[in-house]
C-alpha cells in the first residue's frame, strides 16, 4: 500500500484512518489485479467460508452437511434455519452473505468506522450518543465533537471521566469492531472505576488501561478505541432487560433505479445476563422479529449453538421460540413497540441521505425521550438473526434486489 502522502493514491475526505477500510479493491495484491476484484472476492470469500467450517464444532451429519455445502450453508445453518424443514431456496446463503458484502457497497469504509458515520449524521441533524474520548495511535482526543476537543493525557482524560459523578457509565468500544467484540461498560461507583461485561464485574485501573491499548495492529494497521456516554433507553426497552442496550436491527435495501431505500426486514434484540451491556444475538441475547406494518414483536428466539458442545440436530430445543424474556419475565411476543413510525422514519431518512447506499443493517437504540438514535450501521450486515425468522428471498421484493446483483 501507497504510504498515506503518495500523490498518486485516491485522495478520500476522511481522515486516513478512514481510508485502512478493508476494501477488496484496497488491497496491493498480484491475485486481485490478476484475478479483477469480483473473482478475487470470490476466492477470499470460499477462503473465509471454508475456514469457518473447519472451526466449527456443531453440525449435522454427512451427507446432510455436504448437501448445506453445496449450497453455500454452513453446516450450522441447519439449526439456525431449521433446515430440511424450511426451504433452502427462500434464505440467503451464508456465502452469499459473504460475498456480496465485498462490494455491494462502494464505500463499505464508512459503515466500519463509527466515528466517520458518527459524524455524517451528527451533519444530517440526526441524535447521536455523546463521544467522550477517541484514542488513537496512543493519543487521546477528547470530546472530539465538541469545540472545546483537545488532545489529553491519561490522567487528563481519567480527571474528565470521574468529573461526571457517581454513577456515571461510558461505554468503550473499538472504533471499528463488530458484534460486540472488545466492548464493555465502564461504570464509575463508589469513587472508582469497575469494568461490567456479561456476568463479570471488576474494578479497573483506566490509565492502565488506556496504556494498554496497541498503538497498531494486524501487521501495522492502526487501530482506535471510542469511549461514549451510555446512553439510557426507553421505558418499554428498560423493561424488556435493564442491564443491555436493546437495540433494533432494520435492514434496508435500495436497488440501483429505485428512488429510495426499502426496509426488507427488522428485529428487536434483547439482551442477557450472559451479553451485559450488549444485545449480541450470538453471545446468548434473543431476536424478535418486528412486523414491519404495525411494529409489533413476534416470539423471540435465541441463538440454537450458544455454547454449544455437541452436535445439534434439527429441531433442538435451544431453537424453540420463547413468549417471554427468560430473565426478566417481560413479554416479548405481541408487544407493540412505541414510535414505531417514527424509528421508520429516522432509518429510512439516514439510508436515503447516504447516495451510495445499497445494503445496510441500521442499529437502533431508542432513548429515554422516545427518541430513536442510530448507533451503528453495517454494510455487511449479519443475516443470522434476520433469517432464524424466516428467509429473506421469500419476499419478491428483496429477491429482485439480490437478483441484480447476481447474487441469486
Amino acid at each position: 500500500m501507497p504510504p498515506p502522502s503518495d500523490p498518486t493514491r485516491q485522495r478520500s475526505p476522511y481522515l486516513e484512518y478512514f481510508q485502512r477500510d478493508g476494501h477488496v479493491a484496497d488491497l496491493p495484491s498480484a491475485t486481485r489485479k490478476l484475478l479483477g476484484i469480483r473473482a478475487y472476492q470470490a476466492m477470499w470469500s470460499g477462503y473465509r467460508w471454508l475456514k469457518h467450517e473447519f472451526q466449527s464444532r456443531s453440525g449435522p451429519q454427512p451427507p446432510f452437511r455436504l448437501a448445506l455445502w453445496r449450497q453455500g450453508f454452513f453446516a450450522e445453518s441447519a439449526a439456525v434455519y431449521d433446515f430440511p424443514r424450511n426451504d433452502p431456496g427462500e434464505y440467503l446463503s451464508d456465502f452469499q452473505q459473504i460475498h456480496l458484502g465485498g462490494w455491494i457497497n462502494e464505500w463499505d469504509g464508512l459503515f466500519n468506522h463509527k466515528l466517520g458515520l458518527r459524524a455524517f449524521l451528527l451533519a444530517q441533524g440526526l441524535p447521536q450518543p455523546h463521544t467522550a474520548a477517541f484514542i488513537y495511535e496512543g493519543r487521546i482526543l477528547a470530546e472530539p465533537f465538541e469545540r472545546g476537543g483537545r488532545y489529553v493525557s491519561d490522567e487528563e482524560i481519567e480527571e474528565h471521566l470521574r468529573g461526571e459523578g457517581e454513577g456515571a457509565a461510558w461505554v468503550v468500544k473499538p472504533e471499528d469492531g463488530s458484534q460486540g467484540r472488545g466492548l464493555f461498560l465502564l461504570e464509575y461507583v463508589e469513587g472508582a472505576f469497575r469494568r461490567h461485561r456479561g456476568r463479570e464485574v471488576a474494578p479497573i485501573d483506566l490509565r492502565a488501561f488506556l496504556a494498554s491499548l496497541e498503538p497498531a495492529r494486524n501487521g501495522g494497521q492502526a487501530g482506535a478505541t471510542l469511549i461514549e456516554r451510555r446512553l439510557p433507553q426507553g421505558q418499554f426497552w428498560r423493561e424488556l432487560f435493564p442491564g443491555s442496550a436493546n437495540t433494533l436491527r432494520l435492514l434496508t435495501l435500495w436497488t440501483p433505479g429505485d428512488p429510495s431505500p426499502f426496509i426488507a426486514r427488522a428485529v428487536q434484540r434483547v439482551g442477557s445476563a450472559d451479553t451485559v451491556p450488549t444485545d449480541n444475538w450470538s453471545g446468548g441475547g434473543l431476536s424478535a422479529p418486528i412486523d414491519l406494518a404495525t411494529g409489533r414483536l413476534g416470539p423471540g428466539r435465541t441463538h440454537p449453538l450458544k455454547g454449544a458442545k455437541r452436535t445439534i440436530t434439527v429441531g433442538d430445543p435451544r431453537s424453540a421460540p420463547v413468549e417471554r424474556h427468560p430473565d426478566t419475565g417481560a413479554l416479548i411476543a405481541g408487544a407493540v413497540l412505541p414510535c414505531w413510525n417514527r424509528i421508520t422514519e429516522v432509518v429510512l431518512r439516514a439510508g436515503a441521505s447516504l447516495p451510495f447506499n445499497r445494503m445496510v443493517g441500521w442499529d437502533v437504540l431508542v432513548s429515554a425521550e422516545n427518541e430513536p438514535v442510530i448507533l451503528e450501521a453495517n454494510g455487511h450486515s449479519d443475516v443470522n438473526l434476520l433469517q432464524v425468522h424466516g428467509g429473506l428471498l421469500a419476499d419478491d421484493r428483496v429477491r429482485r434486489f439480490f437478483e441484480h446483483y447476481g447474487a441469486v
